[in-house]
């Protein structure tokens, strides 16, 4: 098995035949919903987890796979820098209890409700991680990832929907990697802020 870092969140892994054969692979008729492939997957991620820092088990990842001539196939591997579970700290078990986290995705047809929107959070002093996303129709997307209760978030963010849509993050998820470009992977909201 041999790899290729391709970003700090993507990934090409490359599988002889062999190596397909020994994680119960195979490559012409795997579907992520069969539970053998989903399992041959968490080997495969687990083994690479081990030769490099690459670590995609707190996040959602998106697989691509494409079978090769000689009989084993390529893997690319995407995280998608929305997370699974809340991130752990150093605090004990009662103050993460207490402290929730929660995802809001909004999406917007223009780079000026954008921007906007992000002058709104750093007035307001956001205290969150941000990304910015670009997808095929044109649209930006803002990923944001903050404390708070996540069944307030419509409430405490209700100025956001004077510019754009709120969009469930599981979709988002799944369509920005592979229709989106991320254009800002931290910091989004004090980056567009200054535009």
């Amino acid at each position: 098995m041999d790899f290729i870092r391709i970003g700090t969140n993507k990934l090409k892994i490359m599988l002889t035949r062999e190596d397909a054969a020994h994680y119960a692979l195979c490559p012409d008729t795997a579907d992520h919903t069969d539970t053998k492939t989903r399992r041959a997957f968490r080997a495969i991620l687990t083994d690479i987890k081990a030769k490099t820092d690459f670590d995609a088990a707190e996040d959602k990842v998106y697989i691509q796979i494409f079978p090769s001539r000689e009989g084993g196939c390529e893997l690319f591997v995407t995280k998608m820098g929305i997370a699974l579970s809340p991130r752990s700290g150093t605090a004990g078990k009662a103050e993460r209890a207490q402290k929730k986290r929660r995802e809001v995705i909004f999406y917007f047809t223009a780079l000026e409700e954008l921007v906007a929107v992000c002058r709104r959070l750093a007035g307001s002093k956001f205290k969150g991680e941000s990304r910015v996303w670009l997808d095929d129709l044109g649209r930006y997307w803002l990923h944001l990832l903050e404390e708070g209760d996540p069944l307030m978030a419509r409430h405490d963010h209700a100025c956001l929907f004077e510019y754009g849509y709120m969009e469930n993050r599981d979709n988002a998820a799944l369509m920005l990697p592979e229709h989106g470009k991320m254009l800002a992977a931290e910091n989004a909201v004090e980056i567009f802020s200054k535009l």
